[in-house]
């Protein structure tokens, strides 16, 4: 009897409380350094994942908002020149604005993640280095501040300032649903393309509350996840081809500026940049065309870019999107449009897939084309007309070929038959184009039938190059037209060669070469077209042009390697932190799905240090299973056994199990943090 009333009394507390037996908030940390965060509030949950960022990338999270703050000249005498574009732009400003205008429920999240920063850096200093420290105290603002600056500055602003045009942003995704998979339910890919430093490395964890277990990654000092999965239903990103953007040539006089044949004044104000040795006075000059970057005499270049009110916060709508449990919330969620830009892919357990072309996307008088270039006005017509809303922009759902892929080409290539079409909408939204990368993509996944979530992952894996495949025929061809021995057998090479760009494959170094030499196109008889999008270009318009390039890519091979079919993963390389492996997989522009770009080394080799970063392949089943691989790891601070402890799976093509159950977790456990210890 007592016994009974003992076990009565004890069900009746558990559920006064709300808490699970054996529940606690506390940080679960598995073998590759991933913290699973448990907690039984959003406060807790937010602190803990400010606590893990910093275990695993303290010194550089403080670094980032150092950064964010526009004091890095300040704090390390670096060039100021970023600190004065943030102020210049108006990025700092309009992120005071949207901290200003958030929702108490989203400044909490913002004071829990600072929190749980601060708290490590006061129970851990020894483990941050000095010249970081300086940044402490973190306050929920500089959280902003990053966000905006990565948002606004790095992937918008800058990518379209002429220093940083050669800057490429590249991911791979795939949504696929039942017709498509030998288990009948949804699967979905993710597979982001960042360079592999600084801001844009990714943070993978996993978030755990009541009624949510949401797993995935976020770059480095963002407090929520951007890309991620829960038992329902899950999302990815690549970058997409809007245009929000614009640079405006206009005619200033003293402090005004020409519209419509009248001079107007400017909204004048200023900020001030700490060096080592002084301090700059930044003005900040806004006209209706923009924020003014660069005077000359007469003459001003203003840059227009969106949400410089401060309107709209990317933050709160990724915490909306991970919290969504169907179709009907996420798609609520994406009406915010709170993101600035991204392509969204979706699938869920009720066999649901979605495309979205997301972002702030200006209403423009003109094309595509027009916009490209600088305008060079003083008309109220040029003006952009606000933004459209999410639901005006190209977006579908279950489209009747059972896939949708997106490998940062326009929204009308993602899927064929093709579900919308470029007479739909505004002609300056988006281009219509399909680059080699995204054709490679489409191949893949629309050939494909009856896969399980191993092959779908096997699939991903592929290291063609469709700009390769599709010079084959080209270079057979090319035999007849040459006598000369080397090119000869530099020919046969090529052809020999499958067009793949694994460690052992002996065609790629010499076709690498060839096409940095000739470029992906120009050289092309027929464009490519919307009517043959994935047989387009094709052919060679002067022959005579790639026998020469090639006889002379070979003659520099053997006298520098000594011969003409080395192995590819001899001389490129994947490296991170103290690993490194033959590389496989290649460049962006030569048409690879498995997209891993090289730089060149001191010794003649090359060095992977951007693309394929997180990669994630779930299947939404009864339960929810994944598999993932974030290839330099999961840490960046010194002595942390996670820097680039998952390189070596990633050189295999293989990804590892995610454990998304707590019985997966203590399974593989390294070790436990509770929060009330922290």
């Amino acid at each position: 009897m007592k016994d009974s009333l003992f076990l009565v009394i004890l069900i009746f507390l558990l559920s006064c409380s709300g808490k699970k037996p054996g529940y606690e908030n506390e940080i679960l940390w598995d073998t590759w350094g991933i913290p699973h965060i448990y907690a039984d509030t959003d406060s807790s949950l937010y602190k803990m994942m400010g606590w893990a960022q910093m275990r695993n990338h303290g010194n550089l999270l403080l670094k980032l908002y150092g950064e964010a703050r526009a004091k890095s000249a300040e704090y390390w005498e670096t060039d100021p020149e970023k600190d004065i574009l943030l102020h210049q732009t108006g990025v700092l400003d309009a992120a005071d604005k949207v901290y200003t205008r958030m929702a108490d429920t989203d400044k909490r999240v913002l004071a829990s993640f600072v929190a749980g920063i601060n708290a490590y850096a006061a129970r851990y200093p020894e483990q941050l280095d000095a010249r970081y420290r300086k940044v402490l105290p973190v306050r929920p603002l500089d959280v902003v501040y990053h966000t905006f600056r990565v948002m606004y500055l790095e992937f918008l602003i800058a990518r379209n300032l002429r220093p940083a045009r050669e800057w490429s942003a590249g991911s791979n995704a795939w949504a696929i649903n039942g017709s498509k998979t030998a288990s009948g339910n949804a699967m979905l890919l993710a597979n982001p393309h960042l360079p592999w430093n600084d801001f844009w490395l990714f943070f993978e964890a996993q978030l755990i509350k009541e009624g949510n277990s949401l797993y995935g990654t976020t770059l480095v000092g963002l407090p929520t996840l951007g890309i991620a999965f829960n038992e329902n239903l899950g999302w990815t990103h690549t970058v997409n081809t809007l245009d929000n953007v614009d640079y405006f040539e206009i005619s200033i006089k003293g402090d005004s500026y020409l519209l419509d044949g009248n001079y107007q004044p400017m909204d004048i104000d200023s900020a001030t940049v700490w060096t080592g040795s002084e301090r700059l006075l930044v003005q900040k000059k806004r006209t209706a065309f923009g924020t003014i970057i660069e005077e000359r005499g007469d003459k001003a270049l203003a840059i227009s870019w969106p949400n410089k009110d401060g309107v709209l916060d990317p933050i709160s709508q990724w915490r909306a999107m991970g919290e969504a449990d169907n179709l009907e919330e996420f798609q609520a969620a994406l009406d915010r449009n709170a993101l600035p830009l991204f392509n969204v892919l979706y699938s869920d357990r009720e066999d649901n897939i979605l495309y979205q072309f997301g972002g702030h996307v200006p209403k423009k008088n003109g094309d595509w084309g027009k916009w490209q270039e600088l305008q060079t006005t003083s008309s109220s017509k040029e003006l952009w007309d606000g933004l459209y809303p999410a639901a005006a922009l190209p977006r579908y759902t279950n489209p009747s070929s059972g896939w949708i892929q997106n490998a940062n080409d326009p929204p009308y290539t993602s899927t064929f038959p093709a579900a919308i079409r470029p007479s739909d909408y505004a002609s300056h939204i988006a281009p219509n184009s399909m680059g080699f990368r995204p054709q490679r993509s489409a191949k893949l996944i629309m050939e494909a039938s009856n896969l399980s979530l191993d092959e779908f992952i096997a699939l991903k894996h592929d290291t063609k190059s469709e700009l390769a495949l599709r010079l084959m025929d080209d270079f057979e061809q090319l035999k007849t037209a040459t006598r000369d021995s080397l090119t000869l057998a530099a020919l046969q090479v090529l052809t020999d060669w499958d067009g793949s760009f694994d460690a052992g494959s002996t065609g790629a170094v010499l076709f690498h070469r060839l096409i940095g030499k000739l470029g992906v196109s120009g050289y092309f008889a027929e464009p490519w077209s919307p009517e043959k999008p994935l047989k387009s270009p094709d052919g060679l318009k002067d022959r005579r042009i790639v026998l020469e390039a090639i006889s002379q890519v070979a003659r520099d091979l053997v006298r520098q390697l000594g011969r003409l079919d080395p192995a590819f993963g001899d001389y490129f390389r994947l490296k991170a932190g103290a690993q490194e492996f033959p590389g496989n997989g290649g460049p962006n522009r030569l048409g690879l799905f498995r997209t891993v770009e090289y730089a060149a080394g001191e010794d003649g080799r090359y060095y992977s240090n951007a693309g394929e970063t997180y990669v994630c392949a779930i299947e939404f089943g009864s339960t929810v299973t994944a598999k993932a691989i974030l290839g330099y790891g999961n840490a960046t601070q010194p002595n942390n056994p996670h820097v680039g402890d998952q390189l070596a799976l990633m050189a295999s093509k293989q990804l590892r199990e995610v454990w998304y159950t707590r019985e997966a977790q203590e399974s593989n456990l390294e070790r436990i943090e509770k929060e009330i210890e922290m």
